[in-house]
């Protein structure tokens, strides 16, 4: 095997695909990536079993061949050297790096220990537009549970629509909150359900993120998937990922079709009212108390604690319907304010034992998030 290409090139072809590699005590190869030479590309590829990752990086191949060595000390060593021309070439002492004045040998083991890597028949499939594929996971993903008691709430549910106008639902839930949100699909769509685990849509959320290559060839990020797995592929890069199996809850019939009372306030406002009420909030509980008094037009934002006082703040907006108090958890707020994005929100709560609900306040921008109250 003998390469050569920037040092740019293969420092970000590294850093995509490295993450997600790690100790395994019986694989010890599952801490390597894979370095395939052939048809004039250079081909990372890594995998922790549960998700495979690789990109291509474009040189000049004089010999094919391929051989694994340890990610995240390759990685490591890349980044360090200056920009410019990197040689690899594999001889018997192991792949040896040539940058400059510098030169390396990487100990690694043969590429014959590496797993094989899932190859998906590609018949279903979907493409989504990517900048709202970004924005939809960053506003989904955080609210997937992260107890392994219950996998199918480990991962996004993705439901699938066909029709005039293609779209996915995406939804994540731990059970205490839940964030859903709706994003069209490019070309033709497809009927289906799928729950992807949580930490596969972080890996593609940084993919998309991070990528910087010729992002104008692109034609949106591409989901090919069978009953078992699924590859996602943005440019040059691509992920498989396992499916959950099981069946993601019926989250759509708790979710509340009409409020008794309705507020429209200042996220910003409200994010500080939250942060205040937090320092007063009880450990443990993490309990925030909201009053929404529709004759006032006001919503106030409260805790309190014996060891370290009290906190009460009066908000100005748009309150309608009847007077209602309900009990929140801070931290959950506080996430949905950051994800709802606009600078006005629309609050919905029916009474203070059912959930609230948080939306944007903008109507092309379809998404929920809802807080399971804390009763009392």
């Amino acid at each position: 095997m003998k390469f050569a290409c920037t040092q740019e090139n293969l420092s970000h072809g590294l850093s995509l695909v490295s993450r997600i590699t790690g100790k395994h005590v019986n694989l010890p190869v599952l801490e390597n990536v894979l370095l395939r030479v052939e048809g004039g590309i250079l081909k990372l590829s890594t995998t922790n079993l549960e998700m495979a990752m690789s990109t291509v990086v474009r040189g000049k191949v004089d010999v094919e061949g391929e051989y694994t060595v340890p990610a995240k000390l390759f990685l490591d060593y890349i980044t360090l050297l200056p920009g410019g021309k990197v040689e690899l070439e594999l001889t018997d002492n192991g792949l040896e790096v040539k940058s400059g004045a510098q030169e390396t040998v990487l100990k690694g083991m043969a590429a014959s220990e590496f797993p094989l890597l899932p190859q998906i028949v590609r018949e279903n499939e979907c493409i989504i537009p990517e900048e709202a594929l970004k924005r939809a996971l960053g506003r989904v993903s955080f609210a997937a549970s992260t107890s392994q008691s219950r996998p199918e709430l480990m991962g996004v549910s993705c439901i699938l629509t066909d029709g005039t106008q293609p779209s996915v639902d995406l939804a994540a839930t731990d059970s205490y909150r839940l964030a859903e949100v709706t994003v069209g699909l490019k070309e033709k769509g497809l009927s289906a359900t799928l729950i992807i685990p949580a930490r596969a849509m972080a890996e593609l959320s940084r993919i998309l993120t991070s990528y910087t290559d010729d992002v104008g060839e692109t034609n949106g990020v591409t989901w090919s998937f069978t009953e078992n797995q699924l590859v996602a592929t943005y440019g040059s890069v691509e992920l498989v990922t396992r499916l959950i199996e099981g069946s993601f809850p019926p989250y759509k019939e708790i979710i509340p079709s009409s409020f008794k009372t309705t507020a429209l306030l200042s996220r910003t406002e409200l994010q500080k009212a939250v942060r205040a009420a937090s320092l007063f909030a009880r450990q443990g509980l993490f309990d925030v108390h909201f009053s929404f008094d529709p004759s006032a037009g006001t919503c106030s934002i409260a805790s309190a604690d014996q060891g370290t006082g009290k906190t009460k703040t009066t908000l100005q907006g748009k309150v309608e319907g009847e007077s209602v108090h309900v009990t929140l958890n801070f931290r959950y707020v506080s996430d949905g304010l950051a994800a709802v994005g606009t600078e006005m929100i629309r609050v919905g709560v029916v009474d203070g034992n059912s959930p609230v609900v948080l939306r944007p306040d903008a109507d092309d921008d379809r998404y929920t998030y809802l807080v399971m109250p804390i009763r009392q």
